[in-house]
């Protein structure tokens, strides 16, 4: 495992039980987990201890509400890549489009008792998130939840590519998996604007350094991700993850892709680090009122407490475990995953 350099503080939330056991009570009312393995499997991923991490100085209604629309999403996402629904990409894209089309700019929410659902799926998730809808649009704008909901849709729709790939059996090359790779984690940054009751105007949120800045983290963020998670997906047999795409297109083992993996990685760390240094300062200059640039660097410190949340996030949570039975049983075992069950070092 890469050992990676961050030189930001750690942070925790002191309602990190609280948010704990709302989200898996959140999880549980509106029954997402479909299973008692998928119940069990959320339950290991400590969501909220991420989402305490990565929203330190949040108050608590405000972390709860952030720490369900992780929740939700996961779970939703492991529908998208565990389930035969990863085989169906037209299915997936509608299952997707009604979901955004739940998620509207004015904050208006149907009660989903009258307002029916398409698919089995989107009859289970459609009281959730309208729930989560409800709940988001006292603290936004119309300007936040349209954005909000292009990047879930922008997910959506990388979801669909992956079920493509998936059923025609395709490894999508290096470059075109990066490309698409750096969406996934834009929903949550906007949840920053939720936690700190302050929205970044849209002329500093489109300026070259503050996208290349979101950027920065989110390769840094999802590249991480792919290195502890490969291992999983080598075993359900899903090329989607950055170290199985270098090793396909490269010819090499899996610890040589991880090397490089971690090397990238590392270097978008790095990146993120010397341009939050820029901000508010030496971008905005003396372009912005003073008020405006404090809403600024608090927004940048909440990115970096994401960033770094997350690393130590990853080494708690059991959330990206070979040995799960369910992808055992998918794929069989790595030699990792047989010394981990036989309990050699």
């Amino acid at each position: 495992m890469p050992q990676f350099r961050v030189d930001i503080p750690l942070e925790m939330s002191p309602y990190v039980h609280q948010v704990e056991a709302s989200t898996r009570a959140f999880v549980r009312r509106f029954d997402l987990a479909a299973t008692e393995a998928d119940r069990h499997h959320h339950e290991r991923s400590l969501l909220g201890t991420l989402m305490s991490r990565a929203y330190p100085h949040s108050g608590l209604t405000e972390l709860a509400l952030v720490t369900d629309w992780i929740s939700c999403m996961l779970v939703l996402d492991d529908q998208f890549d565990e389930t035969d629904l990863g085989l169906a990409p037209d299915r997936l894209r509608a299952v997707a489009a009604e979901i955004i089309s739940w998620l509207r700019a004015d904050g208006v929410v149907e009660d989903p008792a009258t307002a029916g659902a398409e698919f089995p799926l989107t009859a289970v998730f459609r009281p959730a998130f309208a729930d989560l809808w409800r709940r988001t649009r006292e603290y936004t704008s119309p300007t936040w939840r349209r954005r909000m909901a292009g990047h879930i849709a922008a997910f959506f729709d990388t979801c669909a590519w992956e079920a493509e790939n998936r059923l025609a059996h395709r490894v999508p090359t290096f470059k075109e998996y990066l490309d698409r790779r750096g969406i996934a984690l834009m929903p949550y940054l906007d949840l920053i604007e939720v936690t700190t009751h302050a929205e970044v105007p849209e002329e500093i949120y489109q300026l070259p350094e503050f996208v290349e800045l979101n950027q920065a983290l989110s390769d840094a963020d999802l590249w991480t991700n792919d290195i502890f998670s490969c291992e999983k997906e080598a075993l359900l047999g899903d090329p989607h993850n950055m170290v199985l795409v270098y090793q396909h297109e490269f010819g090499v083992d899996m610890q040589t892709a991880v090397d490089v993996a971690g090397e990238m990685t590392q270097e978008r760390f790095d990146r993120f680090a010397e341009l939050s240094r820029m901000f508010p300062d030496e971008v905005l200059g003396d372009d912005v009122d003073p008020s405006t640039q404090d809403l600024i660097r608090a927004h940048v410190a909440g990115l970096g407490s994401w960033l770094t949340g997350q690393l130590q996030w990853r080494y708690e949570s059991l959330r990206f475990d070979p040995t799960r039975p369910e992808v055992i049983s998918a794929a069989g075992t790595t030699p990792l995953a047989s010394s981990s069950l036989r309990g050699e070092d």
